[in-house]
């Protein structure tokens, strides 16, 4: 690659411009034609800067402007009538066929403009000789930049390329993880969740036989219920890390679906959520409507997606009617909720991965989860 930036490439391109045409004209001698000598150092000129800028489009521009400054360059020299500072026109023109044109229009530039140059300066032959020489090593030095630029840029899509395997290499690490994570919880967890919820079920039948007493049939009932709720965790658990992410509405309306007494409310127009961001905001709710069945069984709880000024807020709130003392606005759970596990804590812990906001804690009418996603700097 070229160590110059594209500014300094284009001024240390331009410079030389004007003193190849200063030096043509600051001389004792009076030119032989100056009116086609004029003519020549306009083409020339425009050609020399049409070459320096660049232009990506129309193709056709820049081989044009190439050959119009070889000729412009030996019109300028034959306008002249000898030896002078235009044969910088012929070697820019060279260097540049070398640089951006295919091998043979490169040597055809070249053999032109060394006939051209022949034809106007047939008096010096040992002259000649050293500029054809001259011409034909800016050449190579043009075609081995052309050279060093495209392996470099072969480089370049190699290293893409690479880092695109890395990542599909890590992507399938990832769900191998998932998937073996999955049958952990469905052979290990969910298996002895389900053995519990029978031998419970056993257990309570056994004491309605017998004749226990109320209260006691009441908690083998409520630790029944506990355990077909953690089976049906663990079962939605499995599916999650089975499948890909859903689109964020879709699984919000089935989690609020699986939640007696919840409603979902979608305000804005969604924006472009990566994956990591879809997955956090899924579970985020997904552990805000469990810990509500828990701990607010009963009580309505209110989902709601919101999508404003580039940002995304999900917020989940059940409604005990139980006031809450006032405090400080709550900070991301450092523990779990009364009487809880550390669901709190692992929503934390997403949040922060995919950098959003989390806030947890008691509201004046129950409790509230709120997950902002900060909007993406543009």
């Amino acid at each position: 690659m070229s160590i110059l930036s594209g500014p300094v490439r284009l001024a240390s391109s331009l410079v030389w411009l004007p003193v190849i045409v200063l030096a043509t004209y600051v001389r004792s001698t009076p030119l032989a034609h100056p009116g086609p000598s004029a003519v020549a150092a306009v083409v020339g000129g425009v050609a020399w800067v049409v070459i320096s800028l660049r232009p990506a489009r129309p193709g056709w521009l820049q081989p044009t402007a190439i050959v119009l400054l070889a000729l412009a360059g030996i019109g300028f020299i034959a306008a002249v009538g000898g030896w002078s500072a235009p044969l910088g026109f012929c070697f820019y023109a060279v260097v540049a066929a070398g640089t951006r044109l295919p091998g043979s229009a490169a040597v055809a530039v070249l053999v032109g403009t060394a006939v051209g140059v022949v034809a106007v300066l047939r008096d010096d032959p040992t002259g000649l000789t050293v500029t054809v020489l001259g011409l034909a090593a800016v050449l190579l030095l043009g075609m081995s930049r052309r050279e060093s630029l495209r392996r470099d840029e072969q480089r370049e899509v190699q290293l893409v390329a690479a880092a695109r395997v890395q990542e599909e290499h890590a992507r399938a690490a990832a769900l191998a993880e998932r998937a073996r994570i999955a049958r952990d919880v469905h052979d290990v967890l969910a298996h002895s969740l389900s053995a519990l919820a029978v031998q419970l079920q056993g257990a309570r039948l056994m004491l309605l036989r017998d004749g226990a007493p109320p209260d006691t049939v009441a908690q083998i009932e409520r630790a029944q219920r506990l355990a077909s709720t953690g089976l049906a965790e663990a079962r939605r658990a499995v599916t999650a890390l089975r499948t890909e992410p859903v689109d964020v509405a879709e699984g919000l309306r089935a989690l609020v679906a699986d939640t007696p007494d919840a409603t979902l409310e979608i305000d804005g127009t969604p924006r472009d959520l990566d994956a990591t961001a879809q997955e956090t905001l899924l579970r985020t709710a997904q552990e805000a409507l469990t810990n509500a069945r828990r701990h607010a069984a009963g009580a309505p709880v209110s989902v709601r997606l919101s999508h404003r000024d580039g940002a995304t807020e999900l917020e989940v709130r059940d409604r005990t009617g139980a006031p809450a003392q006032p405090s400080p606005p709550p900070a991301p759970p450092s523990g779990p909720r009364p009487g809880g596990g550390y669901g709190l804590v692992g929503m934390a812990e997403r949040a922060a991965l995919a950098g959003a906001e989390l806030e947890a804690g008691p509201v004046e009418d129950g409790w509230r989860v709120r997950l902002r996603l900060r909007p993406t700097p543009s």
